[in-house]
């Protein structure tokens, strides 16, 4: 190349690290090309993606040299990833064979076309400006992008890169990596979580649960009626304690979930026996005085929660008011005292 005919940023970059085929850190190669690390750093990103450099970690430091990796098209071809090229104006300049499927176009007709206008819109208008400072070298922007595709929501996690040509003419690099999955996962987790907090709001027995940090995860409806605490009070929270007690001291849950069952007998005073009918579970019968002017008398039982693989998660407590039923019994008794 003449003297007169400066060479690109890209080309002055790689002649220097044929020199050095030991290669160099960022700090080296600006220096011996005469450019700042920021501008440096972006062109050795698109050199490394394209495939012409190599990079290896040498302490806190990474080294970049000459590869002999598989081109860029093999890359774009081979990527898990939808790749896509922009140049200057946002426009397609190269697509991945994924990309093009995903499209339903050929790569040859996505060539100038920006993605706002493809047939299958992937970008807004709204979306497509915002790239714009990315020309400039502004920072790589990271977003998710949700694509409906014949009836189907798609979701990606989309990258767009700042990037440079070989001519030194800016562009953008977009990575789309297919989460959808991922987010179908995530959305029947959160219906799954709505259905269980609908039932356990639904049903007319007072029941809280606690996760294995003990933690309020349910206070339904009933049991705020029962307590007149309110589920805000105590979700997120280990304070479930003070709807029934006035200091604080463990509930029959979290008796459970710390497998100290040698307690109830002390704490209890022989009102607490295992059920029959469920594994793990206690049933106990006391008076809280705390409960309402005159207190209240609660049958409760607690359970242990367990996941499909036998892993402790949790414990269940459901309380029922068995006060109007406690003072018959307590009515009857006096009256055969009295006859006696």
């Amino acid at each position: 190349m003449s003297d007169d005919l400066p060479e690109s940023e890209s080309d002055r970059i790689r002649d220097v690290l044929r020199e050095h085929p030991m290669g160099m850190n960022i700090k080296e190669i600006a220096n011996a090309v005469s450019m700042s690390r920021n501008s440096v750093a972006k062109y050795l990103d698109v050199l490394t993606a394209s495939g012409q450099l190599g990079v290896r970690q040498m302490g806190n430091a990474k080294v970049y040299y000459i590869s002999r990796r598989v081109p860029l098209r093999n890359i774009l071809n081979h990527s898990h990833e939808l790749i896509v090229l922009l140049d200057r104006d946002l426009r397609i300049t190269q697509a991945s064979d994924s990309f093009a499927a995903f499209t339903g176009k050929a790569r040859e007709d996505l060539i100038g076309t920006k993605l706002s206008r493809l047939m299958l819109p992937i970008l807004s208008d709204k979306d497509e400006s915002d790239l714009i400072p990315l020309l400039d070298g502004g920072p790589t922007l990271v977003k998710e992008v949700k694509i409906l595709k014949g009836g189907t929501e798609f979701f990606f996690n989309a990258r767009f890169l700042p990037t440079f040509f070989d001519d030194g003419g800016p562009g953008i690099a977009l990575l789309l990596e297919d989460i959808s999955d991922r987010k179908q996962a995530e959305q029947a987790l959160r219906e799954n979580e709505r259905l269980i907090h609908l039932i356990f709001q639904s049903t007319p027995v007072p029941k809280f649960l606690i996760d294995r940090n003990h933690k309020t995860v349910f206070w339904n409806r009933a049991l705020e009626i029962l307590t007149r605490v309110k589920e805000e009070e105590v979700i997120g929270t280990n304070r479930h304690w003070r709807a029934f007690y006035t200091e604080e001291r463990p509930c029959l849950s979290d008796l459970l979930l710390d497998n100290k069952t040698e307690l109830l007998e002390t704490i209890y005073f022989g009102k607490c026996r295992k059920t029959s009918h469920i594994d793990s579970a206690y049933e106990c019968i006391d008076f809280f005085p705390a409960l309402g002017p005159d207190g209240r008398w609660l049958r409760i039982t607690a359970a242990l929660l367990r996941d499909s693989h036998g892993n402790l998660i949790g414990a269940m407590e459901t309380l029922e008011d068995i006060t109007e039923l406690k003072k018959k019994e307590l009515r009857i008794d006096e009256k055969q005292d009295t006859d006696l």
